[in-house]
């Protein structure tokens, strides 16, 4: 890499004389303003005099014009109506809009198609037409003063290969017209699979089609700039670049590229294009023009930056931007790079341009300089230059009149920044004519033009910063995938994982590694199941031993500490980190994980560690409870790593020992995750591996009778099967979710298909929070862009190996059998593929994925989970009917909703039965803290709570009985007033809202007492009901005096009847019919009512994560705002 441009401080009086020739082609613009400029910028200011304007104008850019459906798109209208007001539209405007949103009732057609006109029109001097005659015009037009335009046919970053082909071949068109001299293309939004991991691979297919681009380039006369949006595009825009230019067949073609100031970065790899270009221009005489704007990306960099706990990109300040951009005019105008490279000044700054007019002037490198504005944002200004004869070119976006909503993202971009109160546009308006403004700007401009002397050009964002686990929860970041360090260590282990020889993983007891046993074979699912290595199961004694050597150590384990115990989990996650890429590899070989799928779990078991550790300390365990004992862990393979940490984490901080039972496909993880937290400080006594085979042996260790608790997570069928074998076993269970997406007739089509083919595809579809239903409102399937988006997605998912760095969609994790094989196979009455699943290898684990529609209500597709790589489809008439299917499964895990109408979501959560909502979102990904995890109906069993919330660690402690009602009532009181009856969002996140609440069961509880319940219980239980609104039923095998609701039935009977409820609370001594009660779907709480009032109140709610996205391409200003309110009481 090349070394960074120095600053030339003999140009700093150049700052000085620049304002003076900003104050002059400010006074040169003023008589250039025309009535549509003086309307416009009237209307502009408007918008900064009330805030609401924006999102009033935002909504109806963004919201009522995406929205197909006439009488539903009117219904946003109404609402954005009400918000307008004349101190921010104007009377007339304000009039208008409150008028037509009352015609709307009867007319919504002619109502949506006046806004929809009214919209283009005020922005057509912004965006311009792109049918040919109308473009033709415009160009002549600015010809005719000097003025250039470059052309830029918009599109966003594309969802499928047959979406970038259609962009790709406008922008062909484009090019090939002859009034066309100039383009600006976004690598983005002509390739599809542009994927951060897969370098070399992203890099052959957009260079591909820039191969073309540039011959079309030659063939036509065309000059081609490639644009930049996002930071992790710019190593690979600039890496295409350089490659293609440097081929023969284009070794002296004259093109160009963007470089933001907002980036530290750009200053490095100007001086890296400098150095190429010159190079080039010897050998070949070809020249590059380098594009320099401040960056308007950075709403949606700072966006993905804070979901990912990333540090943004860009500077951090506006000053720093500012610094930036001016030390790039000192380093880019100079004479030594004058003959290879041109310079575009891209800024509305006047004195920016001044500044750069005035080195160029001195440097005598005028002929280096373009300067360069965008259509329709500053016209007096662009006019001033041109009649000074100075070469000015006009960034023009250009849509069709059919696809205007393509344009929809940029103008919310530009409307985002340039009202953003230190933007130079927003003040430009009033300089001319207010001193002060002046004097503000050539302020901000004149310390720019010193600070650039100083301002840091070294990367913000990979700035070598230590990981650290703190002793205030925060969630541990993704992998940076733009990060050089990450990609050359991750690919390094992949290749050392690919390589080794077949392994032998033993089971471990009391620290002792036994291989002597039976020995399993470990496959390969991304290659054809190939073993990779081999593991020991335990026999019969070998359980008798771990589990007596569990019970003998969780006691000392115990009286350590709840802090002491945190500082080893602590010291896991440090270790998790540091050992990040390794872990990853195996996941990918070993569960046929993505990088996508595996890196968030390393994130979660980090989380999970520390949140669990420092959980314990707030609960002050060991005042009033004792350890469970032995906890079983029983993890599923789809999250090899995560999910065994949480249990075994949330185990070991409650003071427990932990027998860790693998998943038998992923033993290779589980090794590799027991090992970390064995040299974190684990004992070997307190945490043993014993793998079984799922046969009498496995039965023996999850029905021991010196197993206290076993934490399950995977199907509700193994969860009644583990019941069955013994029914008094403490089973705690996260089951299954038949989970759904609600398309909306108000969704963004675009932003619904692509979260709905990562919730149903991601890992396969292999996740127990998958969307394998897409229940979709009929004017929107019914809309020729649902479908076509949504099979070019699909269809565009490549399948291969986890640890192929393009692939996006791996293997399922051994042949297809029962559910799978039947979802892939079989189509029921009325259904058809919309795309049909196909096996891609011999052993049947490649699947691309399919999507089948015409999925009646009630059928097997509605109603039975499958855990593969199909997507079902159900056409609903309504909302409200499409909320009835979303919730007549067995099972509520999560539920997803797409809408941009806030009060459709707000419906929609209220009325929604799962425990992970999600609204205008991917349903999958939980994040511990953020959303904690965790169904309702058959999703959830036993006496458990959601995985990674504030009350798991309690539910691994026995609490001490209530002896006394009245202190336990008033600290349940205070946990009632500051938490159950809040919605409470703990992720201090702008752009996502994460709101956890308590809601009531519906049904209620039917709860089994005896003749020696307490009188402080039994008033506990009357409270509940009558000032908490909990619904309960009293049921005694024997007549109990004085309760009047109080209902005596023999226990077989009280199996029958707590059908007619939601959940089980067992008081008694009796034996409770557990098994009964789980085979009709129904989890029986069999702990006595605890004297810690905080803990036992939770116990009667259930809880619920509710997650909304907050913004519109990183603006926050932008998209609905529902209400999520918490309990009432």
């Amino acid at each position: 890499m090349s070394s960074v441009i120095s600053t030339d401080p003999g140009i700093d009086q150049l700052a000085q004389i620049a304002v003076k020739t900003a104050k002059e082609l400010i006074d040169e613009s003023t008589p250039n303003l025309k009535r549509y400029d003086k309307a416009s910028r009237k209307r502009f200011t408007r918008l900064f005099v009330d805030p609401k304007a924006i999102s009033v104008t935002v909504s109806l850019t963004d919201e009522v014009m995406r929205i197909a459906s006439a009488k539903d798109a009117v219904r946003i209208l109404r609402k954005s109506a009400k918000d307008a007001t004349v101190a921010g539209f104007g009377l007339f405007n304000t009039a208008g809009l409150k008028l037509i949103a009352l015609l709307s009732k009867l007319l919504p057609k002619p109502v949506i198609f006046a806004v929809n006109t009214q919209v283009k029109l005020l922005s057509k001097g912004i965006i311009l037409p792109a049918e040919s005659k109308q473009l033709s015009r415009q160009i002549k037009r600015r010809a005719k003063k000097g003025i250039k335009l470059n052309i830029n046919v918009l599109g966003e970053a594309v969802l499928g290969d047959h979406e970038a082909s259609e962009r790709f071949d406008r922008v062909m068109q484009m090019m090939a017209r002859p009034e066309v001299d100039y383009v600006s293309v976004k690598l983005s939004s002509v390739a599809s699979q542009i994927i951060a991991l897969d370098r070399e691979g992203t890099l052959d297919r957009v260079s591909e089609k820039l191969r073309q681009i540039y011959r079309q380039s030659i063939a036509t006369g065309t000059f081609v700039n490639l644009d930049m949006e996002e930071f992790r595009d710019l190593r690979l825009t600039v890496d295409a670049f350089k490659m293609v230019l440097s081929e023969g067949e284009f070794k002296n073609l004259y093109a160009g590229l963007v470089l933001q100031a907002y980036l530290p970065e750009s200053h490095e790899v100007f001086a890296e294009l400098v150095d190429w270009s010159i190079n080039r221009n010897n050998q070949s005489g070809g020249v590059i023009k380098i594009r320099l704007v401040k960056g308007a990306n950075l709403a949606m960099e700072k966006a993905e930056a804070e979901l990912h706990g990333w540090v943004a990109a860009p500077y951090q300040s506006k000053a720093d931007v500012d610094a930036s951009y001016s030390r790039l005019l000192d380093t880019a105008l100079r004479q030594e790079n004058a003959k290879a490279v041109r310079i575009g000044v891209a800024s509305h700054n006047l004195f920016h341009i001044a500044f750069a007019l005035e080195i160029a002037k001195t440097r005598k490198v005028m002929e280096q300089l373009d300067l360069e504005m965008l259509e329709g944002m500053a016209n007096p200004e662009a006019l001033a230059i041109a009649k000074r004869e100075l070469p000015i070119l006009l960034y023009a976006p250009v849509t069709r009149g059919d696809d205007f909503a393509s344009a929809v993202a940029y103008l919310v971009r530009r409307l985002d920044e340039n009202t953003a109160v230190e933007n130079y546009l927003r003040s430009s308006f009033e300089i001319g004519s207010n001193p002060a403004k002046f004097t503000e700007q050539s302020q901000r401009f004149l310390t720019s033009a010193t600070y650039r002397h100083e301002i840091s050009t070294k990367s913000i964002r990979h700035k070598n910063l230590k990981f650290e686990v703190k002793d205030r929860f925060e969630n541990a970041p993704n992998a940076d995938l733009t990060s050089d360090l990450f990609v050359t260590k991750l690919a390094r282990q992949i290749d050392t994982v690919l390589n080794q020889k077949v392994m032998e993983i033993p089971i471990v007891i009391d620290g002792k590694q036994i291989f002597d046993r039976t020995q399993i074979e470990g496959n390969d699912p991304s290659d054809n199941a190939k073993v990779w290595y081999e593991y020991s199961v335990a026999k019969e004694g070998d359980i008798e031993a771990a589990v007596k050597v569990a019970k003998n150590s969780y006691s000392d384990w115990n009286l350590k500490g709840s802090a002491a115990r945190a500082e080893v989990l602590k010291e896991f996650g440090q270790i998790a980190h540091d050992e990040m890429e390794e872990t990853i590899a195996i996941m990918a070989r070993d569960a046929g994980k993505t990088v996508a799928e595996a890196d968030p779990e390393v994130s979660e078991a980090i989380d999970f560690a520390n949140y669990y550790a420092l959980s314990a300390i707030s609960l002050d365990l060991e005042t009033q409870s004792s350890p469970v004992g032995v906890v079983v862990v029983v993890p599923p393979w789809n999250f090899p790593y995560a999910i065994p940490t949480g249990g075994i984490c949330a185990a070991l901080a409650a003071g427990n020992s932990v027998i860790f039972k693998s998943a038998p496909e992923t033993v290779a993880t589980s090794w590799q995750l027991v090992n970390q937290l064995w040299r974190a400080g684990v004992p070997k006594d307190v945490l043993q591996f014993v793998s079984t085979e799922d046969n009498e042996i496995g039965e023996s260790l999850i029905t021991h009778q010196d197993v206290n608790a076993v934490i399950l997570t995977g199907g509700y069928n193994t969860a009644l099967l583990f019941s069955s074998w013994k029914n008094e076993l403490n089973l705690l269970a996260e089951t299954s979710g038949k989970n759904a997406m609600i398309l909306t007739a108000c969704c963004d089509i675009d932003v619904a298909v692509k979260d709905l083919v990562q919730s149903a595809f991601g890992h396969a579809g292999q996740k127990c929070s998958a969307a394998s239903l897409a229940i979709v409102e009929k004017s929107i399937y019914e809309n020729p862009n649902f479908k076509k988006q949504l099979i070019d997605a699909v269809t565009s998912l490549q399948v291969g190996a986890g640890y192929n760095l393009s692939t996006t969609v791996g293997p399922i994790i051994k042949t297809a059998e029962s559910n799978l094989q039947q979802a892939l196979t079989r189509l029921d009455e009325g259904e058809e593929w919309l795309i049909e699943p196909k096996q891609l290898d011999d052993a049947g684990l490649l699947w691309a994925p399919g999507v089948k529609t015409g999925v009646k209500a009630g059928s097997w597709s509605h109603l039975n989970e499958w855990f593969g790589p199909v997507l079902a489809i159900m056409v609903a008439p309504d909302l409200k009917t499409a909320i009835t299917w979303q919730n007549a499964t067995d099972f509520g895990l999560t539920a997803g909703i797409q809408s941009l109408d806030p009060d459709e979501c707000q419906e929609w959560i209220e009325n929604v039965e799962a425990g992970n909502l999600y609204v205008n979102r991917g349903v999958t990904g939980a994040i511990v803290n953020r959303q904690p995890f965790g169904g309702w109906k058959k999703s959830s069993v036993g006496a458990t709570a959601k995985a990674g919330g504030a009350n798991y660690v309690a539910t691994l402690r026995n609490w001490n009985q209530m002896k006394h009602f009245l202190p336990m009532k008033e600290a349940a009181n205070k946990m009632l007033k500051s938490t159950i009856s809040q919605a409470i969002d703990r992720s201090g996140l702008e752009v996502e809202q994460n709101i956890q609440r308590y809601r009531r069961y519906k049904k209620g509880f039917l709860v089994r007492i005896e003749s020696g319940t307490s009188k402080d219980e039994l008033d506990f239980l009357s409270w509940l009901k009558k000032e908490l609104g909990v619904i309960t039923r009293l049921s005694s095998d024997t007549l109990i005096p004085g309760l009047s609701n109080l209902v005596v039935e023999s226990s077989e009977e009280f199996a029958g009847h707590a059908m007619e409820f939601d959940r089980v609370r067992w008081l008694s001594a009796e034996v409770p019919p557990v098994y009964e009660l789980m085979k009709n779907g129904i989890t029986c709480d069999r702990r006595p009512i605890t004297s810690r009032g905080d803990i036992e109140i939770s116990r009667w709610f259930l809880e619920q994560s509710v997650s909304i996205t907050q913004h519109r391409y990183g603006n926050t200003n932008a998209g609905p705002k529902p209400k999520c309110v918490g309990l009432k009481f």
